[in-house]
């Protein structure tokens, strides 16, 4: 009795082996080429439910973004805008040897446009904190401001002498009191 339910279990695991090895051969097609097939729906349901949505670009011969930079400003009325920091506790400044870290973060949560709940919760935190230090009022606005510098390509570097163009974007700005008004209170459980 027992061969027949172990050798479906092996056509189970058979089959679906075999689909996610398809599903990675088609994920390494570009995605201009894979748009284009029609079963590329199935595939992208496929990426959604699995979450293992694959970025190839880093088999390009010349990364996307030579640099990428990131900084809260902060303008009180009638003042100049200033930068306060980023995204670590205490708005400290991300250190030289964590680009890849905050490269990785912007392109996941602040260039990603599914993930604007991310985004979100990053800026009421920034709001909170800085309403904590008690340096700024309710009504100081905030932004964050993205500077990402993409690589130009070669003939591109080699026609205007410069190596990436930069891509400013700003998310905001928002007053302070409207971040933390926008936070949903946590329920304490018993």
């Amino acid at each position: 009795m027992r061969a027949p339910s172990q050798s479906s279990r092996k056509i189970m695991i058979v089959v679906f082996a075999s689909a996610h090895l398809v599903f990675l051969v088609f994920g390494m097609l570009p995605t201009r080429w894979r748009d284009r097939i029609q079963v590329s729906s199935v595939f992208n349901l496929y990426e959604r439910v699995t979450r293992c949505h694959q970025l190839w670009n880093m088999f390009e011969t010349i990364p996307n973004m030579h640099r990428t930079e990131a900084r809260l400003i902060v303008q009180e009325r009638g003042q100049k805008p200033k930068e306060v920091g980023m995204v670590l506790p205490g708005l400290r400044r991300f250190s030289q040897h964590d680009q890849v870290r905050l490269n990785n973060w912007l392109v996941n949560v602040i260039f990603n446009p599914t993930r604007g709940v991310f985004r979100e919760s990053y800026m009421k935190s920034a709001a909170e904190t800085l309403l904590r230090t008690g340096r700024y009022g309710p009504r100081t606005q905030v932004s964050l401001e993205v500077i990402p510098a993409y690589t130009r390509s070669l003939l591109g570097v080699r026609e205007l002498k410069e190596i990436a163009v930069e891509r400013p974007s700003v998310l905001g700005p928002f007053k302070l009191e409207t971040l933390v008004a926008k936070k949903t209170p946590v329920q304490s459980t018993p």
